[in-house]
């Protein structure tokens, strides 16, 4: 029986919440015998008519799977697909890293003559060794690390001497050679090149590298030498720009320790600075064909187009239209001159009628982590040196996990790019470049309730002993922050005291102990022990602002070694003279002023034995880091 005129118009009652096949089934089944009682009747799971309805069923369950996963896969905490959570990501600003490179400190040495007196001759010393120094494991001929600043071995005169060894002896006893040492960052992977040939103009042009592990994009310029510049947005005015020591006129050294007395190095070879520019470009992960791609904006300049030589014009494309041909533009330093628009649509400049060099570097991944001493080949064909790692590379990564990329998407979505908290800034600080100048320590606190922040900051010199931050390195830090801090908040580095400028207040110390040990142990044995043991205890790593030392816990760790049965004393101390010791390890009072038998080097006083209670010493009420500076020289001990 067919259905009548009536009929045809009767709505039907359908189970929307039927998603999967046996539901769907039934609702089918049930369906036909209540619109079709006549038409049809068999049932039977053999029928004809039951294999049409359990293919349609089987069609639906499909379909309504498909549903769900597509929408669970577009919220960012239900979804699970990688490509999926990166896009999401990508939608809340947050720019997921694809490999990370495995990051290193590579000690780079230089023999040289003495001369006739017995002195170093640093006119033997190599000429500066630009970055990008490609080193070559001994072990992996495939893993591959390339130098991330300059090694300079002319620089010569304090503060910019090279540390230098003791002399090698000829066979009558005087010096022959000496060993120049300098250290600087290594980064897996290998930086190649690809050109690309523009002609007409294209709104937001796409640049494929072709690469899937790409680590960064080094540099990008066209064919008249112009450079452009990567931004985390085409929208952003303000760029950060890099300037090498070579390149300032008002700089003649990568090593510079502004007003600071202590005379360690601290490598400093860029300058930081804002600029306004239309040329650049953002550097995006394709998920669809696993490659990375450059993107340029949607301007054009025209340039002299009414015949006076200083009329130039920047506009978008469909403004200008398209058989106008782009022409080179030297880098602003002015707000963009939006004619014909509004600063809205100024996306950057696109490319036209030139040829584009990029540079990158490709790597990374958990194999570029390398063990100590196995970075040693230079392939590039430098003589005069040689490279080592004293220390294994770390880092190398195959990229964040889903989890991660969700928790840091929120985390940075949170943040809008800014900094709130003192904690935000501290964050913002210690991820400052290293070209820049590095940051060991930070603490940042509010000083009062109208936006107003006092930052301490304290550096690592060559050899990983903490010093005051260059004034060069504060100024780069202010300009690097204008882009997070809130518009009303003020901030504050360092203090000066003495007429001299301090970034923060560092207090080093030494240790005295006296164990009891078992008589079947070697006591020589159970000294290096304990010494070791300290050193583990008080490693400079460890070591923040307004940190507190517990020495219940070195007692815990030190009774735990095999032999040691009781501990005498133990001790942190400055004043050797109490103990018998012919040491001062602080060489600043509080107000600056230098000690009367201070050791140069060493920061500022402090008293321990009043700071102790119930085994903690407190930290001192002004913001400082506890050091343990010298190690191999100021823990003093015997095993009885």
């Amino acid at each position: 029986m067919a259905y009548s005129d009536k009929q045809k118009f009767k709505p039907t009652n359908i189970n929307y919440t039927s998603k999967d096949f046996s539901t769907i089934k039934a609702d089918l089944i049930e369906y036909t015998k209540s619109y079709f009682p006549d038409t049809y009747k068999d049932f039977n799971e053999t029928s004809p008519g039951m294999m049409l309805i359990e293919l349609s069923s089987y069609v639906g369950d499909v379909l309504s799977y498909y549903v769900d996963y597509n929408y669970k896969e577009n919220v960012l905490s239900t979804a699970t697909e990688k490509r999926n959570v990166r896009r999401l990501a990508d939608f809340l600003g947050y720019k997921t890293p694809n490999k990370t490179p495995s990051i290193v400190r590579l000690k780079v040495t230089a023999e040289i003559d003495a001369n006739d007196d017995g002195t170093p001759n640093y006119t033997d010393a190599p000429s500066s060794i630009s970055n990008g120094l490609q080193i070559q494991s001994n072990i992996d001929s495939e893993l591959l690390f390339e130098t991330t600043g300059e090694v300079d071995f002319t620089i010569s005169g304090s503060p910019d001497t090279p540390p230098i060894s003791a002399p090698t002896l000829d066979e009558n006893g005087e010096a022959s050679s000496y060993t120049l040492t300098r250290y600087v960052q290594g980064i897996s992977g290998e930086t190649k090149t690809k050109s690309f040939t523009i002609t007409s103009p294209t709104k937001f042009l796409e640049l494929d590298l072709g690469e899937d592990n790409v680590i960064e994009v080094l540099n990008c310029t066209d064919s008249s030498g112009e450079k452009w510049y990567e931004v985390d947005y085409l929208s952003q005015e303000r760029i950060l720009k890099e300037t090498h020591y070579d390149d300032d006129t008002t700089r003649s050294s990568g090593y510079d320790q502004g007003d600071i007395t202590d005379t360690s190095l601290i490598s400093i070879p860029y300058t930081l600075d804002y600029i306004n520019t239309n040329k650049k470009f953002v550097s995006n992960f394709d998920v669809d064909t696993n490659s990375t791609k450059l993107m340029f904006g949607n301007g054009l300049y025209k340039y002299n187009i009414t015949g006076s030589s200083n009329t130039s014009i920047f506009t978008t494309i469909e403004q200008s239209g398209l058989t106008l041909n782009g022409q080179p533009f030297s880098t602003i330093n002015s707000n963009v001159n939006d004619l014909l628009g509004t600063n809205n649509l100024n996306m950057g400049e696109t490319p036209a009628n030139t040829i584009l060099t990029v540079k990158y570097r490709v790597g990374g991944g958990p194999n570029s982590n390398a063990q100590v001493g196995e970075l040693t080949n230079i392939t590039d064909g430098t003589t005069g040196i040689s490279v080592t790692n004293d220390e294994p590379a770390t880092g190398g990564t195959d990229g964040q996990t889903v989890d991660e990329i969700k928790h840091n998407a929120k985390a940075f979505f949170a943040s809008q790019n800014r900094c709130v908290t003192r904690q935000d800034y501290q964050a913002r600080i210690l991820n400052l470049p290293a070209k820049f100048g590095n940051i060991a320590k930070c603490y940042v606190e509010r000083i009062d309730d109208t936006g107003g922040l006092f930052v301490s900051t304290l550096s690592y010199n060559q050899n990983k002993q903490l010093v005051q931050t260059p004034e060069l390195v504060l100024r780069n830090i202010m300009t690097y922050l204008n882009q997070y801090r809130m518009i009303n908040d003020r901030l504050d580095f360092g203090f000066t005291l003495s007429d001299t400028l301090f970034s923060g207040y560092n207090i080093n110390f030494g240790v005295k102990f006296e164990v009891n040990a078992d008589r079947r142990v070697n006591p020589g044995d159970v000294k290096i022990e304990v010494i070791n043991t300290i050193k583990n205890f008080f490693k400079v790593e460890r070591m923040q602002f307004r940190q507190s030392i517990n020495m219940n816990d070195l007692q815990y760790n030190i009774l735990g070694l095999e032999g040691v049965i009781g501990i005498k004393e133990l001790k942190l101390f400055q004043r050797g003279n109490d103990l018998g010791i012919n040491r001062h390890m602080a060489f600043y009072q509080a107000d600056g002023d230098t000690l009367d038998g201070g050791e140069s080097g060493y920061g500022f006083q402090y008293e321990f034995d009043n700071s102790l209670e119930n085994g903690i010493i407190r930290p001192s009420l002004t913001p400082s880091v506890f050091e343990l500076r010298n190690p191999n020289n100021d823990i003093y001990g015997k095993v009885t």
